[in-house]
């Protein structure tokens, strides 16, 4: 805006504020200012005035030098030092041949204009018109300068590459009509095209390691079955293998934890959840595992516990931790198909007892499906082994008495034997498997963490061919198959507020 389409604007109706201690003259020139079509209040002395220009907004400011409390000077100087009201127009109202001297003072301290007290109409329209025109084209050029001051800033952020496009806060100058209005909308388009290039590529990332992660946890997870059969084939007592194995996993989490992040501090709440979780896993989990894998091959309790994929699903739609999505369904779908094809071929022709062992290993992928998503629910405050060293602690704890009473607990001998060697093979396995279970939860979320079931499977057909020597039919090799078509039909959670976070953080980290 120009300085004379301000002056084209300065006839619109304005706030004052007469500030006199004559109640006389300050009523006269209220009248004045109002019959100009202005709003016009008053004020008997200057702490009055500095109180009502503080509670709201003035367009101008009618100011007589000599009152009592507070006079003119000390109010302009006030004004002056205060952000918010030192750019409001005072005139000063004096008589002009008696103030002379205080006018001078008052223009140095910053008023605007003077008025005779014997003032004529035309001479108030004129110094009144010509005091806002000046504020109305300040205040056109503040905002100027702060809108090129919110570009400037848009444009380092960008240049910074960690933002959001609300970061930007440019908006309210993409509404402008001139030139600087549409570059606002330019950096506005530029923003919002980076971050979704950056978060497809998050996206891409979090994909192939949550991939890996999937793999890495299914293989090692896949071994306790065919442990587990080596150890009935030895009669190793399956209460006190799940006992001795479970406290390996615990010595080893938390000497992992100690050393890297010093003693883990639980709370009660956590302790609380830590308990329910190493019921679930570390004892019934790992002790049915041990038991039906001496009366079930390893490898088709491989291939079962890939409907823990499809368990999950349900449960977190259920539960309404994750959105359902027709692709996650289709292929978790898939592989449960996959699955009964093998739990039906393989029922057939068998005892009653042999059948019952195989519906039996359902239980399995269904204490893994309610292991996945407590994992979701994890302590935020511990690290990944101390979590999981505490868990398996519980869990030999809890198993402690049980086998005492059984007569399942033995002392390993020196030098260690077969026994020893699976025991400390299990430990480690499921130690390990455990934590990279946690970091994939918390990277992908547990739907797609549960899809190291079918990485699970492939390993536990694995190691079953390579430790028991164990073979898969046709039937099975065609589920197999299957599953494997499920698993690449399921995506991790689409990157979100986590996303948002981590750009905040690398923006903030210099």
């Amino acid at each position: 805006m120009t300085i004379r389409e301000a002056e084209s604007e300065g006839a619109a109706a304005a706030k004052t504020l007469i500030v006199d201690d004559s109640r006389v003259s300050g009523r006269k020139l209220q009248k004045a200012v109002q019959a100009l079509g202005h709003e016009a209040e008053t004020a008997s002395d200057g702490l009055e005035a500095m109180q009502k220009l503080r509670a709201r907004s003035y367009d101008i400011v009618f100011l007589d030098i000599v009152m009592p409390s507070m006079d003119g000077y000390q109010v302009l100087e006030a004004m002056k030092a205060d952000e918010a009201l030192r750019d409001i127009p005072v005139i000063v109202v004096s008589s002009l041949e008696d103030e002379i001297g205080s006018v001078a003072r008052a223009i140095e301290l910053g008023a605007e204009d003077f008025l005779p007290k014997d003032y004529e109409v035309v001479i108030l329209k004129a110094r009144v018109n010509a005091s806002l025109s000046r504020k109305r084209f300040r205040d056109r050029e503040l905002d100027y300068f702060r809108d090129i001051d919110q570009l400037t800033r848009a444009a380092q952020v960008i240049e910074g590459g960690a933002f959001r496009p609300a970061e930007l806060s440019v908006d309210s100058v993409a509404k402008r009509s001139d030139p600087l209005g549409r570059l606002a909308v330019v950096f506005r388009g530029l923003a919002e095209e980076i971050y979704a290039r950056e978060k497809r590529l998050d996206q891409t990332i979090r994909t192939l390691r949550g991939t890996l992660l999937v793999l890495a946890a299914g293989s090692i997870f896949g071994l306790a079955p065919a442990l587990g059969r080596m150890a009935s084939e030895i009669s190793v007592p399956p209460l006190g293998l799940v006992f001795w194995s479970n406290l390996v996993a615990a010595i080893l989490c938390l000497l992992v934890s100690i050393t890297r992040n010093g003693l883990p501090r639980p709370g009660l709440r956590d302790l609380g959840f830590i308990a329910i979780w190493a019921v679930v896993l570390g004892c019934l989990y790992q002790l049915l595992t041990v038991v039906i894998a001496g009366h079930v091959e390893a490898s088709t309790i491989a291939l079962i516990g890939s409907t823990r994929g499809f368990m999950v699903f349900l449960l977190a739609a259920f539960l309404a931790l994750e959105p359902p999505s027709i692709r996650r369904f289709v292929g978790l779908g898939i592989g449960f198909a996959a699955i009964a094809i093998v739990l039906l071929a393989n029922g057939t022709g068998g005892s009653d007892g042999d059948r019952l062992w195989l519906l039996s290993a359902l239980i399995l992928p269904l204490l893994l499906s309610v292991h996945t998503l407590l994992m979701a629910k994890r302590p935020a405050h511990l690290d990944a082994s101390a979590t999981v060293g505490i868990m398996m602690l519980f869990s030999a704890l809890a198993l402690l008495p049980l086998a005492s009473a059984r007569g399942s607990i033995f002392l390993p001998p020196f030098p260690p034997g077969e026994r020893e060697a699976i025991i400390l093979v299990l430990g480690v396995s499921s130690a390990a498997a455990l934590v990279i279970a946690l970091n994939l939860v918390s990277l992908a979320g547990p739907v797609f963490a549960s899809q190291m079931a079918y990485s699970q499977t492939l390993a536990g057909i694995a190691w079953g061919m390579l430790l028991l020597g164990e073979s898969l039919s046709p039937l099975a090799w065609a589920a197999l198959a299957m599953v494997i078509l499920g698993f690449w039909l399921v995506e991790p959670k689409k990157a979100g507020e986590e996303f948002r976070a981590k750009f905040r953080m690398r923006r903030e980290t210099p």
